[in-house]
């Protein structure tokens, strides 16, 4: 099983010769006439071509491969984006203005003793989240979910293709892992959560 995350950015896609012009470079901020999809502020790569009558493409960060040689046990060599990402990747708005690569971050937390867990939370994704709203449970890693008639089973749907950052498939054995070996373990949790 891997650990890590997928950090990606758009590129978008200028073709004026064909149907598909170019992704508009939407933003909650201004949306560009794109309209809402499903869920708040995040939309299914589907959703959003179609809502903004676009194709998208993706590139990965130029300097990733200088940057990931930085960090002790990383590979030498990291798959293409076009390798990373699931065939159903999610599309998120960005507030403002789409990203630039570089830069420093600094980070500061009024809980010193946790150490970095509060910075090292930003790169750990779950199966779903909370949106902006914090009452709205969205689609993240798991593309959908299904309960049973009692609501005593729930059911996630994940994303067809997803993978680790480094490229090897995700699926739902590393969830079982998770569950089995971190969520129930007493070397975790003195007394795990009965579910």
């Amino acid at each position: 099983m891997g650990v890590g995350f997928i950090a990606v950015s758009i590129l978008l896609l200028t073709a004026a010769n064909t149907v598909w012009a170019g992704c508009p470079a939407s933003t909650v901020a201004d949306m560009k006439g794109v309209k809402a999809g499903q869920f708040p502020q995040q939309f299914e790569l589907a959703e959003f071509e179609k809502l903004a009558g676009c194709k998208m493409t993706f590139q990965g960060n130029p300097d990733i491969a200088r940057l990931n040689g930085k960090i002790r046990g990383n590979p030498s060599s990291v798959p293409s984006v076009a390798n990373r990402l699931p065939s159903e990747p999610l599309v998120y708005a960005p507030y403002e203005s789409i990203g630039k690569y570089g830069g420093t971050l600094d980070v500061l937390s009024n809980a010193t003793e946790a150490g970095t867990s509060d910075f090292l939370s930003v790169r750990h994704v779950n199966l779903v989240r909370f949106s902006d709203d914090l009452q709205t449970i969205v689609p993240n890693i798991a593309k959908g979910w299904k309960w049973n008639s009692d609501f005593t089973q729930l059911t996630f749907y994940l994303r067809k293709g997803h993978r680790w950052s480094d490229g090897a498939p995700f699926t739902a054995d590393d969830v079982k892992f998770w569950y089995d070996h971190l969520a129930l373990s007493p070397l975790i949790m003195e007394k795990p959560k009965d579910y």
